[in-house]
């Protein structure tokens, strides 16, 4: 009987550590990153689509974030509404949009916005609202000017902000539509 001891001592142990191991973390699944990409967006509301180039589109938990060269464009109708540009987009639940800083033209209007800055915090871009930004600069041929807390629907007709620092030009204009294929 002792001589089956000793083995059996050593099975027992080997038991007991292989149990006493942590559970090894599941291998990290690789993600998806496409180059060169070309990206079109439909959100819920009808007529409107995006449409993105960008050097690559990674995919990390659910979000894309798509970054390099990134370029976008808001259709509605068919028809050009507005263009963005971002260092990197981050796709969320619910196609809402968010960057670090951006720079927004809007057609009708001929409007140029300067959404946030390097370190000023982020830009959230929400489908069904319009931009809400920490900090806008505005250029128009009938406004310039910068506010604080910015809130905006996609057409500019209702703005809030803190701190609103804006000049209007008196029966003038400050400049021409400096927004390829702008109007006022």
């Amino acid at each position: 009987m002792g001589r089956y001891l000793l083995p059996l001592a050593l099975l027992l142990a080997l038991v007991l550590a292989l149990l006493a191991r942590p559970p090894q973390a599941p291998e990290a699944r690789p993600e998806v990153r496409l180059l060169g990409v070309e990206f079109t967006l439909f959100p819920e509301e009808k007529g409107v689509e995006w449409r993105f180039t960008a050097q690559e589109m990674v995919e990390e938990k659910g979000l894309f974030r798509i970054r390099g060269g990134l370029s976008g464009a808001r259709y509605v109708e068919g028809r050009l509404d507005l263009r963005l540009f971002a260092p990197e987009v981050v796709v969320e639940a619910g196609d809402n949009l968010r960057a670090p800083y951006a720079r927004v033209e809007i057609l009708k209007g001929c409007y140029r916005l300067e959404l946030s800055a390097p370190g000023r915090g982020e830009v959230l871009i929400r489908q069904k609202e319009g931009f809400a930004a920490p900090w806008v600069r505005i250029e128009a041929p009938n406004l310039r000017g910068e506010a604080l807390d910015f809130r905006s629907d996609f057409a500019l007709q209702r703005i809030e902000a803190g701190s609103p620092r804006f000049e209007f030009p008196a029966g003038g204009t400050l400049g021409p539509c400096a927004v390829e294929g702008g109007s006022s």
